[in-house]
């Protein structure tokens, strides 16, 4: 038989948006894989850091030909370029809960080579929370994975902690038990 405890709570509760709630309740209900991205702010932030080293290059490029020095020009480029690839990551960031276990995947990583695997619940031994933002779950083999900035936080919360009860509970979780 199926825990159906979650259909009892309330939306607002868990996620300031609505709609992300009823598509994820679906996903709990039907037993598919519920995915979660990074917020809408973190991804803009990160594209915003872009823009702004990139408009940094081209305002010092415009200061003149006599002004332009290697140095500060390749400082210029590598600060774009890592913006760029902050940017990409946070595009790629994906986090799968199942009722197998937990992944973290970046598709960008992917692309390299470097695919996320599965961490079944019965592996998880510690799930530790970082002020109530970060959830971090440790195996038995030494693996972590890291749950944090995504859409949807206190539903991947909620889900993790109802689907690993063995787990030592730690940080701002064990302070919400005593």
């Amino acid at each position: 038989m199926r825990d159906e405890s979650f259909m009892n709570l309330h939306p607002s509760s868990l996620c300031p948006h609505p709609f992300v709630f009823c598509a994820l309740l679906f996903a709990m209900a039907s037993g598919r894989i519920l995915k979660f991205d990074r917020t809408p702010v973190a991804r803009l932030v990160s594209c915003a850091a872009t823009f702004a080293s990139a408009a940094l290059f081209f305002d010092y490029l415009s200061r003149g030909t006599k002004e332009i020095e290697p140095l500060p020009i390749i400082g210029l480029l590598l600060l774009f370029f890592g913006t760029l690839a902050a940017a990409a990551m946070q595009y790629g960031d994906h986090i799968y809960v199942s009722d197998d276990g937990v992944l973290y995947e970046n598709r960008l990583l992917s692309l390299f080579g470097k695919h996320g695997r599965w961490m079944r619940w019965e592996d998880v031994v510690e799930v530790r929370e970082i002020k109530r933002k970060v959830l971090i779950l440790l195996s038995a083999d030494g693996r972590r994975v890291l749950v944090d900035a995504i859409l949807g936080y206190p539903i991947a919360r909620n889900e993790i902690l109802r689907r690993a009860p063995h787990a030592i509970v730690s940080g701002t979780l064990a302070r919400d038990d005593a």
